[in-house]
C-alpha cells in the first residue's frame, strides 16, 4: 500500500450493536432474562452478582452468532495514540483511563453505554457491518460483553473492572480468526452536516479478522465500490488500533487500495 492512499480510522460503537440468535442462544434466553432480575435484587454486593449472575461459555455459544455493528469514520490521523491504550497495561485506579481507552469515542451524560463520534467535525462517514462468528472459540468473550450490560454496576470502579475483565477474555484469542466481517464504509458529501445523509459514495469490503487487542495488521478483499469509487478492486489493510475499545467494540486504521479522496476529508 502507498502512504498516499486513502486510509481513514473507523470506530465501532459497541452499544450500538444488534445481533441474529442462534439456536443455543435462543435456549439460553429464560436464564439470562432470569439473571437480569436476579442481579438487581438490592443489598447484593457487586462482587457477589459477578459471580452468581454471569453468562457461562454454555449460555453464550458463538458458533454461527451474527452481530450487526457501524460507528464512525474518521480521516486519518484523528485518533491520537493516548485515547488507544492498552487497558490491561494501564492501572485500572488511573482517573482517565476511561478517555486512555476511548478510540475516539466519548461518553454521553457520563454514561458509559452510550458513546458518540468525539471528534465530530471529522466524521467523513460511517459504516455498517455483518460479523458472522466461526465455531464457539470466542463465546467468553462475547459472554464478558453481555455481562457488562446484564451485571448492574454502581461505581466507575465496576464499570472498569467488567471493562478489563472483557479485554481479559479478548487477549486470550490473539491471532486467531475469530469471525467473517463484510462491512460497507459509506463517505459523507461536502458541506453536509448530517452523518447519517444518504450516500453516494461507498466502499464494501469483506475479510477474516485476525483478533487481538492492538496491533494485529491484516487484509481484507475489496468487493467493489459506488460513486467516485465505482470500480474499485483489490487488497485493503486493517490495523487493529485498540479491542475492545470502552465502548467494547473496536478502532482501526484502513488503508485501501485508491488514491482517491471523499468529498469531505478534513486534514
Amino acid at each position: 500500500m502507498e502512504k498516499d492512499n486513502l486510509i481513514i480510522e473507523s470506530v465501532s460503537n459497541g452499544p450500538l450493536f444488534g445481533q441474529t440468535f442462534n439456536v443455543e442462544m435462543l435456549n439460553s434466553l429464560p436464564s439470562i432474562k432470569r439473571k437480569f432480575i436476579l442481579s438487581r435484587v438490592p443489598f447484593i454486593p457487586y462482587s457477589v452478582k459477578s459471580k452468581l449472575f454471569s453468562l457461562s461459555k454454555k449460555e453464550i455459544n458463538s458458533n454461527g452468532l451474527i452481530l450487526h455493528g457501524g460507528g464512525p469514520i474518521y480521516s486519518n490521523g484523528t485518533i491520537s495514540e493516548n485515547e488507544c491504550c492498552n487497558p490491561l497495561e494501564l492501572n485500572p485506579k488511573d482517573p482517565n483511563f476511561i478517555e486512555k481507552t476511548s478510540g475516539g469515542l466519548m461518553l454521553v451524560d457520563n454514561d458509559p453505554m452510550e458513546q458518540t463520534a468525539k471528534y465530530p467535525k471529522k466524521v467523513i462517514g460511517n459504516f455498517t457491518a455483518m460479523n458472522r462468528f466461526f465455531t464457539d472459540i470466542s463465546s467468553e468473550f462475547i459472554a464478558s460483553s453481555i455481562n457488562r450490560k446484564l451485571i448492574p454496576t454502581n461505581s466507575k470502579d465496576q464499570i472498569i473492572q467488567a471493562y478489563i475483565k472483557s479485554a481479559e477474555e479478548c487477549e486470550k484469542l490473539t491471532d486467531k480468526i475469530i469471525l467473517e466481517q463484510t462491512a460497507t464504509f459509506s463517505f459523507r458529501s461536502k458541506n453536509c452536516g448530517d452523518v447519517n445523509e444518504p450516500a453516494k459514495d461507498t466502499i464494501t469490503g469483506m475479510m477474516l479478522f485476525v483478533w487481538g487487542v492492538k496491533g494485529q495488521v491484516f487484509n481484507g478483499t475489496v468487493i467493489g465500490g459506488t460513486g467516485k469509487f465505482s470500480g474499485i478492486s483489490g487488497e485493503f489493510t486493517r490495523e487493529r488500533l485498540l479491542a475492545p475499545n470502552f465502548s467494547g467494540a473496536e478502532t482501526f486504521r484502513i488503508t485501501f487500495p485508491t488514491k482517491l479522496k471523499p468529498d469531505y476529508f478534513p486534514n
